[in-house]
């Protein structure tokens, strides 16, 4: 796994690359692999992996994978960002929160994508504008899977994150990402988009 990613010279090869070796789940404190049927024991087993970890158990939740994405990024010089998203409620959350890495490629930004199943690939827009708002769209419609209402819709936040620890709880994550620079974008999409009819 190490030899064959370390040979990865471009975006589309580490996509490939990682859609057909990597899944999606988590690896808990004792380094045993979770699947999405252990979502109950996630918050008190669930630790951010490192790139070793997940090329080595080939396994990973979109936090993490966006660690591996982030050294190859990082590495290859590429301009990018990390943005972790998340329905921010005082209340016990049901909504499930999502994590990215999207990049500048000559004249285009694009959203590398391979947790979110149905979103996988890399999609590129013109604007970095246009690309958050096409995914904040998409999240919109996940969250009305989920039951979610106007109010509630409001209170989604985006925020631009810098690498965080290794190894560290969920709620260490949540700390660490939302203590990033929150993107006022979205709340310009909440208004220029409306309310969606849930």
């Amino acid at each position: 796994m190490y030899t064959k990613y370390n040979k990865i010279n471009t975006p589309e090869e580490l996509f490939d690359f990682m859609n057909k070796n990597i899944v999606y789940g988590y690896l808990g404190k004792d380094k045993k692999i979770h699947t999405e049927e252990d979502n109950d024991i996630w918050e008190e087993e669930y630790i951010l992996e490192t790139k070793d970890d997940i090329l080595e158990y080939k396994i990973g939740n979109c936090w993490d994978q966006v660690e591996l994405e982030r050294d190859w990024f990082k590495k290859h010089n590429y301009e990018f960002e990390t943005i972790y998203h998340q329905v921010m409620l005082n209340y016990t959350n049901p909504y499930p929160t999502h994590t990215m890495l999207i990049y500048r490629d000559n004249d285009e930004w694009c959203w590398f994508e391979n947790a979110w199943e149905s979103e996988k690939g890399i999609h590129r827009f013109k604007t970095k504008n246009d690309l958050l708002k096409c995914e904040y769209k998409k999240y919109i419609e996940m969250l009305k899977i989920y039951g979610i209402n106007n109010e509630e819709l409001d209170k989604i936040r985006y925020f631009v994150y810098d690498k965080p620890k290794s190894n560290i709880s969920a709620k260490m994550f949540i700390k660490h990402t939302i203590n990033g620079k929150m993107l006022t974008e979205v709340d310009k999409f909440q208004t220029e988009i409306g309310r969606t009819q849930l």
